[in-house]
């Protein structure tokens, strides 16, 4: 603000203040402080900001007779570009600094939150699915998913790969002490590394066509001597012995078939 004195003199008051983004210096008025509580916009950057946080004040003697403006005299008018202070909107509605919306906010967090129940619900249907493969690669953690499958009502399953197991041998025979019965004989091989399921075994007899005569299908309690645990399943590398007793002597079988397979 200008103060005059009576030799002609006059003193400006100048309000120096400076952008804390761009650093730009630029003058301000009290009437533009006041206005908006001190807010500013910088010209160069449009950054807003509390002018009065970073005032400055010097004092500057100029010649009334020269006719100009002591504002238009000031050294920072050349050195430094000065914008024009542009309205500021008062607190709250200012298009800068948007007032955040709650719900909004909120949305982003329930998404992540719904997506992880989802991965996790995922996650589980497949481990209750797979968990027989899942115990066949990791053997320590068996006795854990049996333990959560007796909660759940379920077991775990032995791997059931029938390409891993053979009919080594296999023999119908009447039984020397009583020729009405059958004996079927058979040696099951399972090749594979791990333990497996017990498969199921289908006996067809057969004429002399070859044509089949009677069907029936054994399953491990049928075939398994009961000294053995049918829930430790059939050792990997390892050889079964198989002895069934049958009653067919009325059907005039004269050959059978003999294949595994899983249920």
């Amino acid at each position: 603000m200008p103060v005059g004195d009576a030799q002609g003199i006059v003193t400006m008051i100048t309000m120096i203040t400076t952008c804390p983004a761009c650093r730009t210096a630029f003058l301000v008025t009290q009437e533009q402080l006041a206005a908006r509580e001190g807010r500013v916009r910088c010209g160069k950057c449009a950054t807003i900001f509390d002018a009065r946080e970073v005032l400055q004040t010097e004092l500057a003697e100029f010649a009334s007779e020269s006719g100009d403006r002591p504002e238009d005299q000031l050294p920072y008018t050349k050195a430094v570009a000065f914008p024009e202070p542009e309205p500021v909107a008062p607190r709250g509605t200012d298009p800068v600094f948007p007032a955040a919306d709650p719900e909004r906010a909120r949305r982003p967090a329930r998404w992540v939150a719904g997506s992880t129940l989802l991965a996790l619900a995922l996650m589980t249907q497949l481990a209750f699915h797979y968990r027989g493969e899942i115990a066949l690669l990791f053997p320590e953690i068996r006795p854990t998913l049996a333990e959560l499958c007796t909660d759940l009502g379920c077991d775990v399953p032995l791997p059931r790969r029938a390409e891993l197991i053979s009919i080594e041998s296999s023999d119908l025979q009447a039984d020397p002490a009583n020729p009405s019965v059958m004996v079927l004989t058979a040696t099951l091989r399972n090749r594979a590394a791990f333990a497996q399921s017990h498969p199921s075994l289908e006996l067809t007899l057969t004429d002399l066509q070859d044509q089949p005569l009677a069907r029936r299908v054994l399953a491990v309690q049928d075939y398994l001597e009961r000294s053995m645990s049918v829930e430790a399943g059939f050792p990997g590398n390892s050889e079964l012995p198989v002895k069934v007793y049958m009653e067919a002597s009325l059907l005039k079988a004269t050959g059978y078939r003999l294949y595994l397979f899983f249920p």
